[in-house]
């Protein structure tokens, strides 16, 4: 259990699917609900003119949420993320399938993807993320039975120029799409010792190791590539951290113990990790899902959903923007520093946008 536990996979196993319809408030409600009735929204982007683009993951909508109502722009389904550039053009990553899940049919689109929604909502395929794994496994992969070429995107970014950076969780790495498709690999993540915590199993405190699964890439002011971590199985509170990524790097190695290449860890001390954004003045916003970590919604079965956080790193210190959150997918902020963020990714439903005080 390491890196296929994501929203929108292996949760699926416990997952309430809300089909209600969208309900966007003209402005944010006195509980800060900017839309409510999502089906498990997921990433969540801010566009030209400061539209919201929002992801449900239950059923692949990509919705833009409006003043007054909302529109589904395309339905990507496995669509976990999004971003938008100022030609209107969307991008989307599709997960990664479900164990032992058949190829699709002739004519769908595959499994662990990148796609492009054009302006007329026409999808087009840009890369296959899957069939690059397959030629470039993980090398560090800690799965049992092993499975080093599994690949779930789960995050993406927009370069200037047109290329896409992604954070493939379950590839353990971050790749960079060009306009082409071609697929580069710019960073590994290594595995790093963990404590257990677990009430069985090895003593408490026990190192074990734990697998990186990068969740989510953002572009900082600094022009540099930023990577969270979720951490993997057994989902240790605190264990999680954010890389820096030089910009141009290839082949870098994020190592906990001796990172090379142009990477370099710069937040330490979060849990479960699912999201990153830049705020205008060049903060840095990272939310968790489950800020206790997600071993009591995955393994315990003692919190679920669970109730995530969302913090601010400005000049290295971290403050607490929001620790009720429930099960928190996707943050973005705006020009003006308008902070919005999806709820119930997984869970029951109720699936939310909802916008907190910068």
């Amino acid at each position: 259990m390491t890196k296929r536990m994501l929203p929108g996979r292996v949760f699926a196993l416990a997952l309430i699917v809300c089909l209600a319809p969208v309900v966007v408030a003209t402005a944010a409600g006195a509980d800060g609900t900017v839309a409510g009735g999502l089906a498990n929204p997921r990433g969540i982007a801010v566009g030209p003119g400061g539209r919201l683009l929002v992801v449900e993951s239950a059923t692949g909508a990509i919705d833009e949420l409006r003043k007054g109502g909302s529109q589904t722009i395309a339905t990507v389904p496995g669509a976990v993320d999004v971003a938008v550039n100022g030609l209107g053009n969307t991008y989307a990553v599709i997960g990664g399938p479900e164990p032992d899940a058949p190829p699709p049919p002739a004519g769908e689109l595959p499994a662990a993807s990148l796609v492009r929604v054009a302006p007329n909502g026409k999808v087009e395929l840009v890369a296959d993320i899957g069939a690059y794994q397959v030629t470039h496994p993980d090398p560090d992969d800690l799965d049992q039975p092993p499975n080093p070429a599994e690949s779930n995107p789960n995050g993406l970014a927009l370069l200037p120029g047109g290329d896409v950076l992604v954070a493939d969780a379950a590839g353990n790495d971050l790749l960079r799409v060009d306009v082409h498709g071609a697929i580069t690999t710019v960073a590994h993540f290594k595995p790093e010792l963990v404590a257990w915590e677990l009430p069985f199993g090895p003593p408490v405190g026990t190192p074990v190791p734990a697998e990186a699964v990068p969740t989510a890439v953002a572009v900082g002011p600094d022009g540099a590539y930023y990577v969270s971590e979720l951490t993997g199985f057994p989902f240790t509170k605190g264990a999680a951290r954010i890389w820096r990524i030089a910009p141009g790097s290839v082949d870098a190695v994020c190592d906990p113990v001796s990172p090379s290449g142009g990477c370099s860890s710069v937040a330490t001390g979060f849990s479960s990790v699912i999201d990153l954004a830049f705020g205008p003045d060049g903060a840095m916003y990272v939310l968790e899902i489950a800020k206790e970590g997600l071993a009591g919604a995955l393994v315990l079965g003692t919190e679920f959903p669970p109730t995530g956080a969302l913090w601010v790193v400005r000049n290295g210190v971290k403050t607490l923007v929001s620790d009720s959150l429930v099960a928190p997918g996707g943050v973005a902020v705006d020009a003006k520093g308008g902070i919005f963020v999806t709820t119930l990714t997984f869970g029951p439903p109720g699936g939310s946008v909802v916008s907190l005080n910068g």
